[in-house]
């Protein structure tokens, strides 16, 4: 119902089973963690076989776009198997993604959809209808899953205000940051020194408007996913590390940490050349090292320029690190990379896949997290990213949707009571007409269709699908073009 089901042509192949020819849909690991930035690749040459076989275990083929004997055989095999009768698990080497997935397959795990919705609705004693749970779970999830920080005590925050009272801070924090991440980036492009207490007061305001009000950041956020600039991303990396930090409970410091992390990740990119950054394909060996050394970049150059902080500075240098060791510079595993680590490699990724790049398009909030699951255990900390979910909801605020009587709408804000019946602004109707006078819906108030049907989120929607951009419904007037800054109608 939540999302499109997966594709019955795709199969699960050990990269040692590939061959020429081959359309490699997905990988067992983000695309942006091999040198094939440009998603989905149709498989011609040794140097991509080595490339995959390198970085990859396992990946999805999608055989309608595959040709060559190999992938013929493996039609022929799933035929043969779907017309024998089912007594036990087929040994063979490729298995139907479809069939992974779906709930009563080989595996006795649930499938990945039924997981994600199962946090929200309250699955293994935790209380996802509310994003909250009792202070003794909470306790004991951290305790024995988070891998928190020796001594770090975790705090409740009281239940946020609501959004409209929080959006004019909520925006002029975000102009705020952007405007200061933009200088900064050009000192350091320069080698000029600058002022640590600039990125400390941008901080410490995002957090204080994150504390009162979390969904009018995210509101702001979301609508500027347009922005390529890498100082828009890291200000979003940033504010969704907060939106993290203060779900879990951590301390107003460490949340303003979490900030600084998220707003100077991503600085070493500006010793990278603009080409290489927006290659299509695949990189050469050479380019994918020079990537790579986006992070040290950074951290050479903030300590050129200034004394940072000692969490904030290893957060930096682990964002790109991965549970599996895959990851990079130092290649950690596991409980080697630090929590500050292990949260800014989901924030970083989930702004990275909802927004467009010169590679490729963005997919939707609910498709991002879809897919940063199915990379836990190799990329990401499960129970983190179990955490960011509660913490932003699979549809989160700013989200395009549509509902189930064909509608398309926008998320205004989560209800606290059920996460998956937020209030919503229709934008069109279930012709695909834009309205002139777009209206909301509580979801939470059981709206029904002309069946008498309760009115629920069928599907996550791409930012810009339908030709819809939502920014328009909430600008605020006196802000210029450039800003974008946001503020209710």
């Amino acid at each position: 119902m939540f999302a499109q089901p997966p594709s019955p042509s795709h199969v699960r192949l050990t990269v040692d089973k590939l061959d020429y020819g081959m359309f490699v849909a997905e990988l067992d690991r983000p695309w942006l963690d091999t040198p094939f930035l440009l998603e989905g690749l149709l498989v011609q040459n040794e140097p991509e076989l080595e490339a995959l076989r390198q970085y990859c275990q396992f990946v999805y083929v999608d055989l309608e776009r595959s040709t060559g004997a190999a992938a013929e055989a493996i039609r022929d095999a799933l035929a043969q198997r779907a017309a024998k009768p089912r007594t036990s698990p087929a040994p063979i080497a490729c298995r139907p993604r479809a069939l992974d997935e779906a709930a009563g397959s080989d595996s006795d795990a649930p499938s990945a959809l039924g997981r994600l919705f199962g946090w929200l609705r309250g699955r293994g004693g935790r209380d996802g209808a509310t994003g909250g749970r009792d202070e003794d779970h909470r306790k004991a999830v951290s305790a024995a899953e988070l891998q928190l920080p020796p001594g770090m005590a975790l705090q409740p925050y009281s239940e946020p205000g609501p959004i409209e009272a929080e959006l004019p801070r909520a925006t002029q924090s975000w102009s705020r940051g952007a405007e200061t991440l933009r200088a900064l980036m050009a000192d350091l492009r320069d080698d000029t020194r600058s002022d640590l207490r600039d990125i400390d007061k941008v901080a410490e305001g995002l957090v204080e408007s994150m504390v009162e009000t979390p969904d009018a950041m995210l509101w702001v956020a979301r609508l500027r996913d347009q922005d390529r600039s890498t100082y828009h991303h890291c200000l979003k990396v940033g504010i969704y590390l907060i939106a993290l930090g203060r779900h879990m409970g951590f301390p107003r410091h460490e949340l303003v940490r979490l900030g600084q992390i998220g707003m100077l990740a991503d600085v070493g990119k500006i010793r990278l050349p603009r080409a290489l950054l927006e290659k299509p394909g695949m990189l050469t060996p050479a380019e994918h090292a020079v990537v790579r050394r986006h992070v040290q970049f950074g951290i050479e150059a903030l300590r050129k320029s200034m004394t940072l902080d000692r969490i904030v500075e290893q957060g930096i240098m682990q964002h790109h690190e991965r549970i599996d060791g895959s990851g990079y510079p130092q290649r950690l595993k596991g409980k080697d990379i630090s929590i500050f680590g292990r949260m800014a490699a989901i924030a970083d990724c989930f702004a990275a896949l909802i927004s467009d790049r010169p590679y490729a398009k963005a997919v939707s909030p609910q498709e991002a997290l879809m897919q940063m699951y199915q990379w836990c255990g190799t990329s990401f900390h499960e129970p983190l990213l179990e955490q960011f979910v509660q913490a932003i909801g699979v549809f989160p605020v700013g989200s395009l949707v549509e509902l189930s009587n064909g509608e398309a709408a926008i998320v205004l804000a989560h209800n606290r009571v059920r996460r998956l019946e937020p209030r919503v602004l229709v934008l069109a109707g279930a012709d695909g007409a834009l309205l002139e006078k777009p209206f909301e819906r509580d979801l939470l108030n059981g709206p029904a269709d002309d069946a008498g049907r309760p009115i629920r989120i069928a599907r996550g929607l791409p930012a810009g699908a339908r030709g819809l951009r939502p920014r328009e419904y909430y600008a605020d007037e006196s802000a210029s073009p450039e800003d974008g800054v946001l503020a209710p109608a």
